[in-house]
Protein backbone atom coordinates (compact mmCIF):
# COMPACT_ATOMS: atom_id res chain seq x y z
CA UNK A 1 0.00 0.00 0.00
CA UNK A 2 2.85 2.43 0.78
CA UNK A 3 4.39 1.93 -2.28
CA UNK A 4 0.78 2.65 -3.79
CA UNK A 5 0.50 5.77 -2.10
CA UNK A 6 4.17 7.14 -3.06
CA UNK A 7 3.82 6.23 -6.97
CA UNK A 8 -0.36 8.14 -6.89
CA UNK A 9 1.27 10.86 -5.69
CA UNK A 10 4.34 11.29 -7.66
CA UNK A 11 2.57 10.44 -11.02
CA UNK A 12 -0.58 13.28 -9.43
CA UNK A 13 1.54 15.51 -8.75
CA UNK A 14 3.49 15.69 -11.86
CA UNK A 15 0.45 16.09 -14.03
CA UNK A 16 -0.12 18.78 -11.99
CA UNK A 17 3.44 20.67 -11.90
CA UNK A 18 3.49 19.64 -15.62
CA UNK A 19 -0.18 21.22 -16.67
CA UNK A 20 1.09 24.33 -14.21
CA UNK A 21 4.30 24.93 -15.21
CA UNK A 22 3.06 24.61 -19.71
CA UNK A 23 0.38 27.35 -18.63
CA UNK A 24 2.26 29.60 -16.83
CA UNK A 25 5.66 28.92 -19.51
CA UNK A 26 2.88 28.60 -22.70
CA UNK A 27 5.49 25.38 -23.38
CA UNK A 28 3.88 22.82 -25.42
CA UNK A 29 1.84 23.02 -28.93
CA UNK A 30 -1.23 25.08 -29.03
CA UNK A 31 -4.63 23.47 -28.18
CA UNK A 32 -7.18 23.08 -30.70
CA UNK A 33 -9.54 25.71 -30.79
CA UNK A 34 -12.56 24.85 -28.41
CA UNK A 35 -16.28 24.82 -30.06
CA UNK A 36 -19.97 24.22 -29.11
CA UNK A 37 -20.44 24.21 -25.26
CA UNK A 38 -16.62 24.12 -24.59
CA UNK A 39 -16.25 27.27 -26.51
CA UNK A 40 -18.67 28.84 -24.35
CA UNK A 41 -17.55 27.80 -21.08
CA UNK A 42 -14.03 28.94 -22.06
CA UNK A 43 -15.02 32.16 -23.27
CA UNK A 44 -16.55 32.90 -19.62
CA UNK A 45 -13.13 31.56 -18.23
CA UNK A 46 -11.03 34.31 -20.31
CA UNK A 47 -13.45 37.19 -19.71
CA UNK A 48 -13.05 36.87 -15.94
CA UNK A 49 -9.49 36.90 -16.30
CA UNK A 50 -8.58 35.46 -13.10
CA UNK A 51 -9.92 31.86 -12.76
CA UNK A 52 -7.33 29.99 -15.14
CA UNK A 53 -4.10 31.86 -13.36
CA UNK A 54 -5.93 30.90 -9.61
CA UNK A 55 -6.46 27.10 -10.98
CA UNK A 56 -2.93 26.75 -12.24
CA UNK A 57 -1.39 28.53 -9.13
CA UNK A 58 -3.42 25.69 -7.24
CA UNK A 59 -2.32 23.19 -9.23
CA UNK A 60 1.11 24.27 -8.74
CA UNK A 61 1.32 24.57 -5.33
CA UNK A 62 -0.96 20.99 -4.86
CA UNK A 63 1.63 19.58 -7.32
CA UNK A 64 4.88 20.73 -4.98
CA UNK A 65 2.93 18.97 -2.24
CA UNK A 66 2.37 16.33 -3.57
CA UNK A 67 5.76 15.68 -4.89
CA UNK A 68 7.81 17.01 -2.19
CA UNK A 69 5.75 15.26 0.44
CA UNK A 70 5.52 18.67 2.57
CA UNK A 71 2.41 19.23 3.42
CA UNK A 72 0.70 16.60 1.93
CA UNK A 73 -2.52 16.71 3.49
CA UNK A 74 -3.38 20.10 2.67
CA UNK A 75 -2.12 19.73 -0.92
CA UNK A 76 -4.16 17.05 -1.62
CA UNK A 77 -7.49 18.57 -0.28
CA UNK A 78 -7.19 21.52 -1.90
CA UNK A 79 -6.56 19.59 -5.29
CA UNK A 80 -10.00 18.26 -4.36
CA UNK A 81 -12.03 21.13 -6.22
CA UNK A 82 -9.77 21.42 -9.45
CA UNK A 83 -9.91 17.68 -9.68
CA UNK A 84 -13.55 17.80 -9.69
CA UNK A 85 -13.74 19.96 -12.17
CA UNK A 86 -11.39 18.72 -14.53
CA UNK A 87 -13.76 15.57 -14.31
CA UNK A 88 -16.99 17.55 -15.04
CA UNK A 89 -15.56 19.33 -17.49
CA UNK A 90 -14.45 16.42 -19.57
CA UNK A 91 -17.71 14.09 -18.67
CA UNK A 92 -19.94 16.87 -19.20
CA UNK A 93 -18.91 19.84 -21.62
CA UNK A 94 -16.32 17.54 -23.84
CA UNK A 95 -16.89 14.24 -23.30
CA UNK A 96 -13.40 13.38 -24.64
CA UNK A 97 -10.63 12.68 -22.74
CA UNK A 98 -12.98 11.22 -19.75
CA UNK A 99 -10.34 8.13 -18.91
CA UNK A 100 -7.46 10.92 -17.67
CA UNK A 101 -9.75 12.89 -15.95
CA UNK A 102 -11.53 9.97 -14.03
CA UNK A 103 -7.70 8.88 -13.07
CA UNK A 104 -6.82 12.42 -12.04
CA UNK A 105 -10.50 12.18 -9.70
CA UNK A 106 -9.32 9.07 -8.27
CA UNK A 107 -5.99 9.26 -7.64
CA UNK A 108 -7.16 12.30 -5.56
CA UNK A 109 -9.68 10.41 -3.86
CA UNK A 110 -7.19 7.88 -3.31
CA UNK A 111 -4.98 10.15 -1.63
CA UNK A 112 -7.80 11.18 0.40
CA UNK A 113 -8.36 7.85 1.77
CA UNK A 114 -4.57 7.30 2.28
CA UNK A 115 -4.90 9.52 4.59
CA UNK A 116 -8.28 9.51 6.00
CA UNK A 117 -7.18 9.68 9.47
CA UNK A 118 -5.95 12.83 9.36
CA UNK A 119 -9.06 14.01 7.68
CA UNK A 120 -12.00 11.98 9.61
CA UNK A 121 -12.29 14.72 12.46
CA UNK A 122 -13.53 17.05 10.53
CA UNK A 123 -16.45 14.70 9.44
CA UNK A 124 -17.69 13.82 13.05
CA UNK A 125 -20.57 15.51 14.83
CA UNK A 126 -20.20 17.62 17.76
Amino acid sequence: MRIAIIIVRLLLGGMMLFASISYFFDLGPTQPTPTGDLATLMAGFMASKYIFPVAKAIELIAGLTLISGKFLRIGVIILLPISINIFLIHAVVTKTEIPIATAILLANLFLIYANWNSYKHLFEWK
